[in-house]
């Protein structure tokens, strides 16, 4: 990159995230934080627009598995550490084989890490109403897809004077 590029990504990323992090709150989610991570996915997938649907839904789909597994591991009469283990295994075989069928519509990675960001999330916030984390959750993620990544990404281009 050079200089120009270098201030004028440091400027948006100095803006536009910031700018989530000050709404999120007035919004309603208290998870904002999450677009900064699921931004990076995106960004490490090569900023590529065209794949920002099968991202965000494959975070989308992370977040289902979540609370799924969430709901599983609170309400069954077995052994904790062996339901964590056959919830995360079944869970996780699933994830590889319909991403796998899908490869055009699902991205594996985001799956994957939506899914660990949203048993962080729901692991940690024992206040908030679980239906509520994961909408709160979804949302997040799917502003780190689209304004934190492609929405800066797509300002950058065009400040740069590139496709």
């Amino acid at each position: 990159m050079n200089r120009k590029e270098i201030l004028t990504l440091a400027a948006l990323i100095a803006i536009l995230p910031p700018i989530w992090a000050v709404a999120s709150p007035y919004l309603g989610n208290t998870v904002g934080p999450i677009a900064l991570i699921a931004a990076g996915i995106y960004a490490t997938n090569g900023n590529n627009f065209k794949d920002a649907h099968k991202i965000a839904l494959g975070y989308l789909l992370g977040d289902l598995w979540s609370y799924t597994a969430t709901i599983i591991m609170a309400s069954t009469p077995f052994n904790a550490d062996l339901t964590l283990f056959l919830t995360l295994a079944v869970l996780g075989f699933l994830v590889v084989i319909f991403s796998s069928k899908a490869p055009n519509f699902i991205h594996m990675p985001s799956w994957l890490a939506g899914w660990a960001i949203g048993m962080l999330t729901m692991n940690l916030d024992k206040t908030t109403p679980l239906l509520s984390l994961t909408v709160q959750i979804a949302v997040a993620m799917l502003v780190g897809v689209y304004y934190v990544g492609a929405l800066l990404d797509k300002i950058h281009r065009i400040w740069n004077g590139k496709k």
